[in-house]
């Protein structure tokens, strides 16, 4: 028996690795964000935010460094090799967790700038994707609010705004599908600087409409909770409401859960997509004081649902009539009806029509009697 596991010993030890030592993690730097630029004459300009680990002789500790790298050339890749002759250090992409291109690129058209990432065994492909609005040097340059890093600020920051309905989420991998899609059309997320605080920070502004891989348009802020109802990409957030009793007045709504289901029926040449969208919701504040009974609850609740229905309506035709499928129509045609739902091509929009049935429930805990 001792034998025995003096073999299994003897072989777990030759054949298992462990952890990189304090010499090899000192010869790797590790990828956090990449930046995608144009120069003048559209070719790439790659930003590489690394973290190097620096150990500390006093206390036998790791500490970190922040290094930004520059390189250009006819290709992203030309551009990276670029960057390692400046680098005396193995680049490892495995912790990246942003891809940022600048509005330039995104105009320009990312296609080719997209496929090294999908590509590179090295890489990843969960990382966020982003479209930057504003000066590409200044987001290099870092020094924000929250965070020293780019790519560990914007991981967090998208993690934190999920609760925001509002808020416009696009990752790598979500990307690389949709851009296959019928439509070929996706929405990124918008990454802006606010100048407003005394310290710049980073902050999520709206979405970048891609169609064919190019910048199409800009999607404002103001208009994301209707989408992300209609893509089902909805679960926490908050809704307001007008008072029925006094309209300059408004009830807050959160959201606890949220779903929206899509059904579509090809009816001759047109396309018919009805979005069934179930919410529970509480109050969490009113601006005057109400008994919340049963019939202003009632009130309340058609409101909520007018409002669903006027914004989500506002935004498909607007789109619609941009022949901007932004809601994977074309998708759920071609997964229902299969190469038949495949004869409208991209501008299957432009032969659709839409009907909201939204349906809130709103969970309230009744009068409050006394406090104490």
């Amino acid at each position: 028996m001792k034998k025995l596991l003096i073999c299994l010993f003897l072989t777990a030890s030759i054949f298992l690795n462990g952890c990189f030592s304090y010499t090899d993690i000192n010869n790797v730097v590790f990828v956090t964000s990449v930046i995608v630029d144009i120069d003048k004459e559209n070719k790439p300009v790659v930003y590489l935010e690394i973290f190097k680990s620096v150990r500390a002789a006093s206390k036998a500790a790791e500490t970190g460094q922040r290094i930004v790298l520059k390189g250009t050339g006819k290709t992203v890749y030309e551009a990276v090799n670029d960057i390692n002759l400046a680098s005396s250090f193995q680049i490892n992409y495995t912790q990246n967790k942003a891809i940022i291109y600048t509005k330039a690129a995104a105009a320009q058209g990312i296609e080719n700038y997209l496929d090294i990432f999908r590509r590179d065994v090295n890489a990843i492909i969960k990382p966020y994707l982003l479209v930057y609005d504003g000066d590409v040097e200044r987001l290099a340059k870092g020094n924000f609010e929250g965070e020293q890093y780019i790519g560990l600020f914007v991981w967090d920051l998208i993690g934190n705004v999920r609760s925001s309905p509002r808020a416009v989420q696009s990752s790598l991998n979500r990307y690389l599908s949709r851009r296959l899609a019928p439509s070929k059309t996706d929405v990124l997320t918008v990454l802006k600087i606010n100048n407003d605080e005394p310290i710049p920070t980073l902050v999520i502004n709206g979405g970048a409409i891609m169609k064919d891989n190019k910048l199409a348009e800009m999607l404002p802020q103001s208009e994301g909770e209707a989408y992300n109802f209609l893509i089902d990409a909805v679960s926490l957030g908050s809704m307001e409401v007008a008072d029925p009793r006094d309209k300059t007045k408004y009830i807050s709504l959160a959201i606890e859960n949220s779903k929206t289901n899509t059904d579509v029926n090809m009816n001759g040449n047109n396309i018919q997509v009805t979005k069934k969208m179930n919410i529970k919701a509480r109050i969490v504040e009113v601006q005057k004081y109400m008994d919340l009974t049963d019939e202003q609850l009632d009130e309340i609740r058609r409101g909520a649902e007018a409002n669903l229905i006027n914004s989500c309506m506002n935004i498909f035709n607007k789109y619609k009539n941009r022949n901007l499928d932004i809601f994977m129509i074309g998708q759920d045609v071609e997964n229902k009806y299969g190469e038949k739902g495949m004869k409208y091509g991209e501008n299957i929009i432009e032969h659709t029509n839409m009907e909201i049935q939204p349906s809130v429930f709103i969970d309230s805990p009744g009068r409050i009697r006394a406090y104490k």
